[in-house]
């Protein structure tokens, strides 16, 4: 079975291109949604280090407020991720194996943060997603109603989320989500025929 990595920088298309994957019947393991089941089995120990100010009115932790604490923080966002970045790498090792065992020739793994987690690595070919960071803050703005400041601290948090800094992977193709759907949906397909998928 192949693995193919999906990785970019916030707002760059990556669940845009994710169901293009989709809709070729290829499946899709999306690595933040693990990050929200990390987080809930996590509740306790998030709790102790992070404070009560990260609950939110249901009871569970709200995510916005965590996210506000780890992206202005650099020693912070660390101790998040030695939190629940073990948790979901090892969840995603366990479906990757699912997915061999039910017979598929492929998945996509959707991370942004695939190098840091080191999911790079388990990844036969790479699909980096670039959108130029004007675009990515008005799709942020109209998708999230980020600010200005926010998305900077998002930036800052993600500058190892590189061409350069990809392990692993036989190939790395870079997807251009700079205009319009049909451009990006192409070049989904020109990676589909040259992977032979």
């Amino acid at each position: 079975m192949r693995v193919i990595g999906l990785t970019g920088k916030y707002c760059a298309g990556k669940n845009h291109v994710a169901s293009c994957f989709e809709h070729r019947g290829i499946p899709v393991l999306d690595v933040d949604k693990l990050g929200h089941e990390a987080i809930k089995f996590s509740h306790d120990t998030l709790l102790e280090c992070f404070g009560t100010g990260i609950v939110g009115q249901s009871g569970e932790i709200d995510r916005k407020r965590l996210g506000a604490i780890v992206f202005s923080d650099s020693a912070q966002l660390s101790r998040l991720e030695a939190i629940v970045h073990p948790k979901m790498v090892e969840t995603c090792i366990r479906l990757l194996e699912d997915y061999r065992m039910q017979g598929y020739g492929c998945v996509v793994l959707n991370a942004a943060l695939l190098h840091r987690m080191k999911l790079d690595v388990l990844c036969d070919a790479i699909c980096y997603v670039s959108s130029p960071v004007c675009l990515r803050f008005v799709r942020g703005i109209r998708r999230d109603g980020v600010a200005i400041h926010s998305f900077l601290r998002i930036e800052r948090s993600q500058k190892d989320i590189a061409v350069k800094d990809l392990r692993g992977a036989a190939t790395i193709h870079v997807l251009r989500n700079w205009g319009r759907s049909t451009f990006i949906h192409r070049q989904v397909d020109a990676f589909c025929d040259t992977m032979g998928l």
